[in-house]
């Protein structure tokens, strides 16, 4: 696949007189945004650093029929900058496969696809550089200085794009291994699950993805299969399309201008609008579960239990044994596995780069940073040296903050503070609804560049 692509162009020893105007730490797809659209301009010298031997996103999680919920358009540059190179109508081009994939009728694709296309553009990307893990990264004399081994970057300001690490329940982890895992190790641990208890814990697209794949048997068929969920029901995408108005600049440049404690109730209240289940994933589980039950009239092997939560966890020769609460009732029951998969999440953790610099960056008090309205850290360290940090702002600018909807829309908002110029149009305009929350300073910003 494309996703293996290794860029070699920065692994030698770099030029430490160099300053360049960013450096991106880490390079998933929102940071890799950020170079794409920074490598079509010559003004701009970027560098963009990552501590794997080559690309990867997400490749425990690359399962055979797994799709994406967002739609193909919201590729890495084309909302902003659609004759780009980089765009994902040139891959298919590029490829030999536009009327094919034209033909499919798809307007979501698959993770795996989504996949190659990320590489894709990796591999023609001049700015990014793998086998380099940022060690420390101090701020001195003008500049930040990145070390990665025994070299050093110098660069004006950073973008952090490190990403989450898997959250799992405190009970869960003593037992953590083999047969006991996060969902993000699924495809590359491979589990055999024939014969076998299987649990999946976690009722979003994760959680789905992994009971289809596991009923399926793509892993081995499983003697018994125990889908839980603390969730209410098993819940549906919300993406209708005035839901999707959500995730639009008007509604989050708005959104921002919110006090706190609304923005944490929105973005509780919009919750499966970004963290539901696709109605296709869905309706192709039900369509499962009924042909099995009442077509082929099989034993039953499998049970799907909302409303329920794993509070505690212990193991002995017979396997893991797990403690279930009713959400309604209060009752607790519990259920046996030889194979326990945690579709639990992430959580984000301060990267070990940032540890000179953690005590003079401002964090809320649920350890997330302060952000501006152009992503920016507020920190106590010279202003002319800025850090940026991209997935990190949902608490400050609302539940579209960790999606692919808005990522280059969110590039070309840091791209152009960085440069002080407009560098890319980030084609902000007021929208289907009239939110009634607009405050007069973003109405000028917004006609202004409707102006210009």
């Amino acid at each position: 696949m494309q996703g293996t692509h290794t860029r070699k162009g920065h692994d030698t020893q770099p030029q430490s007189a160099h300053i360049y105007d960013v450096i991106g730490v880490g390079l998933g797809p929102f940071n890799l945004s950020i170079a794409a659209l920074a490598a079509e301009k010559a003004s701009l010298s970027t560098l963009f650093l990552d501590k794997k031997a080559h690309f990867a996103w997400h490749p425990g999680l690359l399962l055979n029929d797994a799709k994406m919920q967002t739609s193909f358009l919201k590729d890495l540059v084309s909302a902003v900058d659609p004759t780009s190179r980089y765009s994902f109508l040139n891959y298919l081009v590029t490829n030999r496969k536009f009327y094919p994939f034209m033909a499919s009728g798809q307007t979501t694709i698959s993770r795996l696809e989504f996949s190659d296309y990320l590489g894709w553009v990796v591999s023609q990307l001049p700015n990014v550089a793998f086998n380099q893990e940022v060690t420390a990264i101090e701020q001195s004399d003008g500049v930040f200085k990145v070390s990665v081994g025994q070299q050093q970057y110098l660069t004006r300001h950073l973008v952090m794009g490190t990403g989450l690490t898997p959250s799992m329940p405190e009970c869960v982890t003593p037992f953590v291994g083999k047969h006991c895992f996060h969902a993000s190790e699924l495809a590359l641990r491979d589990p055999q699950l024939t014969d076998k208890r299987v649990a999946i814990i976690g009722g979003g697209q994760t959680g789905a993805d992994v009971f289809q794949h596991a009923f399926d048997g793509e892993f081995g068929h499983a003697r018994e299969l125990n889908w839980i969920s603390r969730r209410a029901n098993i819940e549906v995408l919300d993406e209708a399309c005035f839901t999707d108005q959500y995730f639009m600049p008007d509604y989050v440049n708005d959104f921002y201008q919110l006090d706190q404690a609304t923005k944490q109730r929105e973005v509780a209240r919009q919750k499966l609008t970004s963290d539901g289940i696709t109605s296709d994933c869905l309706q192709g589980i039900y369509q499962r579960l009924y042909h099995d039950k009442y077509v082929l009239r099989k034993p039953n092997w499998w049970n799907i239990c909302p409303n329920q939560s794993l509070v505690a966890m212990r193991q002995d020769e017979d396997g893991y044994h797990i403690t279930l609460a009713h959400g309604l009732t209060g009752e607790t029951r519990e259920i046996s596995a030889d194979v326990v998969i945690m579709c639990t999440g992430f959580k984000r953790i301060v990267p070990h780069c940032l540890r000179d610099l953690q005590d003079q960056i401002s964090w809320d008090e649920h350890g997330r940073p302060i952000l501006s309205a152009d992503f920016c850290v507020d920190w106590q360290g010279a202003p002319h040296n800025r850090i940026y940090m991209v997935n990190a702002g949902i608490a400050s600018h609302g539940i579209a903050e960790p999606q692919l909807s808005l990522a280059c829309w969110r590039a070309a908002r840091i791209l152009n503070h960085v440069a002080g110029y407009t560098v890319y149009d980030p084609v902000e305009h007021r929208n289907m609804l009239d939110w009634g929350m607009a405050t007069q300073a973003s109405q000028e910003r917004v006609s202004s560049r409707l102006i210009s």
